[in-house]
């Protein structure tokens, strides 16, 4: 299991607020130095977190994980490694050759 990537949940968080920290932190109903602690690195209570996801219309885990470390490996009901599927796209004249 992963941990929580502060850097880029700062980062992620940054973007979102972009330069209006005190109209986010008012949106949600936050302090404004509340906003600041987590701009500067402060990872939120899942509650808090909860909000700014909704808020954003992004899933929590995109702000706690890095870009690469976001793709989770699936697995069988036996705890082995899933098969990757890789798919060839049709011809788009829908001859099938």
């Amino acid at each position: 299991m992963s941990t929580i990537d502060v850097t880029a949940f700062t980062r992620k968080l940054r973007e979102v607020v972009a330069d209006e920290p005190k109209a986010f932190a008012y949106d949600l109903g936050l302090s404004l130095s509340a906003v600041y602690n987590y701009l500067n690195g402060r990872v939120p209570q899942t509650d808090v977190l909860f909000r700014i996801a909704q808020y954003t219309g992004r899933p929590m885990e995109w702000f706690l994980v890095a870009e690469e470390a976001a793709t989770v490996p699936s697995y069988t009901s036996a705890g082995e490694p899933a098969p990757s599927y890789s798919y060839a796209a049709s011809p788009r004249d829908g001859s099938g050759t």
